[in-house]
């Protein structure tokens, strides 16, 4: 069973609601009452803490500020979710196992959102560790004008609760040209600005991390309402309907690091 992001942008708060029921009708292992734990890294460790049990057929909404203060940085803790049957201590040296046996198609999921005022956004969704060894390829289209602050944010989860860097290149896709580089950070959620680089609606980035996975978002303020937008992009092996579509992820990613050659400082 995944575990479920909790995260803030940007002092704006997170929400979470959690569904104790399964995502389809085969499966027995939702008949019983869950425990949900809070688990987020300090740094050097995983930090946890119990928040309630849930019912069968039950969802409950959970809120970032609730647990961890919201701050107006570029990275904060990734708060992850995890149903338990077992109590965690409160410190750990690597992310628990899972207690439930379940199917992945679907994935059990919950309604991750963001919330400013009376307005929310928010999408069905999981998080699974990534390895340690992973990269990251994104394009990104869901820039808005006029009026709207426009962010990429991404989420990262892996085992180890030890903070680390990755730096993330930005290109423009159709010239190959590099344009920036930004730090990101394991187990946060990073959030980088682009506004500052101006891009028109004719221009469409690329995102490459050639040492850190995660999830990548298009996220929307705006700057006369309080409306929110939230968009997040799938990975090239979401393109591929038959056949190893990992290998092709693979592939596909292969070709472009090596078109957008790693510019070096």
């Amino acid at each position: 069973m995944a575990f479920f992001p909790l995260a803030s942008i940007q002092k704006i708060n997170g929400y979470t609601r959690v569904h104790n029921f399964s995502p389809n009708q085969w499966e027995l292992t939702d008949k019983t009452k869950k425990t949900l734990w809070a688990i987020f890294s300090n740094g050097e460790h995983w930090e946890t803490r119990e928040l309630g049990s849930l019912e069968v057929g039950e969802s409950q909404t959970y809120y970032y500020d609730k647990i961890l203060p919201l701050k107006d940085s570029v990275s904060q803790p990734l708060i992850l979710l995890q149903f338990r049957k077992t109590p965690l201590a409160s410190k750990l040296e690597t992310l628990p196992a899972h207690e439930f046996t379940y199917s992945k198609l679907p994935e059990w999921r919950a309604t991750v959102g963001f919330q400013l005022n009376k307005v929310q956004t928010s999408y069905q969704g999981e998080i699974n560790p990534f390895p340690g060894k992973a990269s990251l390829l994104t394009f990104h289209p869901f820039i808005q004008y006029h009026q709207t602050h426009n962010y990429l944010v991404v989420f990262n989860a892996e085992r180890s609760p030890v903070v680390r860097e990755a730096n993330l290149e930005i290109y423009n896709s159709a010239s190959k040209e590099f344009i920036d580089k930004v730090v990101l950070h394991n187990n946060s959620v990073n959030v980088i600005d682009l506004d500052q680089y101006a891009f028109t609606p004719q221009e469409l980035p690329v995102f490459v991390s050639r040492n850190m996975a995660g999830i990548p978002f298009g996220f929307g303020i705006s700057h006369t309402n309080d409306m929110l937008s939230l968009e997040h992009t799938h990975p090239p092996a979401s393109f591929a309907v038959h056949g190893e579509r990992f290998k092709v992820q693979g592939e596909i990613k292969k070709r472009w690091f090596h078109v957008l050659k790693e510019f070096k400082t």
